[in-house]
C-alpha cells in the first residue's frame, strides 16, 4: 500500500448535478455510522470497514476523531457534503494500487460510490485524539 496525496477530479456539470441531486434527496437523513461495520475496537482505536457498490452511499456521518483511510479498491468515490458546508463536495480518483489518506476530525459527509467498481476501505479511528 502506498501513500500519495488524494487526486481530485474536476467536476463536470453532469457530475455536479448528480452530487447536488443526491444531496437534495438525502437532506433529511439522520446521522449514522462512519462506515459499514466495526472490525475491531479497544480504548485507543476503532477499525471500520466500508464497502460501497456502484451507486451506493454511506450514512451521513461526522468524523468525530482523526482517521486514517486504507483505500483498497474502487475507481471514483465522492464526498458529498450537506448544503451550507464550508467544504464543497468532491470526487476522488482511487489509484489502481490503492492508497492511504489521513482525514482530520470535523467533517460531515456521505461517501458515495460514483464509479463503476466496488469501493472498499478500512478506516482507522484514533479515539484518543
Amino acid at each position: 500500500m502506498i501513500h500519495t496525496p488524494p487526486e481530485f477530479i474536476d467536476l463536470t456539470p453532469e457530475m455536479k448535478a448528480r452530487l447536488d441531486r443526491f444531496r437534495e434527496e438525502h437532506k433529511d437523513d439522520p446521522r449514522g455510522d462512519v462506515a459499514s461495520r466495526v472490525l475491531w475496537e479497544d480504548e485507543k482505536l476503532r477499525i471500520w470497514e466500508m464497502v460501497l457498490e456502484p451507486g451506493q452511499a454511506s450514512d451521513l456521518h461526522h468524523h468525530d476523531h482523526d482517521y486514517y483511510l486504507v483505500i483498497l479498491t474502487g475507481d471514483y468515490v465522492a464526498g458529498v457534503t450537506p448544503e451550507g458546508s464550508p467544504v464543497p463536495s468532491f470526487v476522488g480518483k482511487v489509484p489502481a494500487e490503492g492508497n492511504t489518506v489521513s482525514i482530520p476530525k470535523g467533517g460531515l459527509e456521505w461517501a458515495y460510490n460514483v464509479g463503476k467498481e466496488t469501493y472498499r476501505e478500512i478506516l482507522i479511528e484514533l479515539k484518543d485524539t
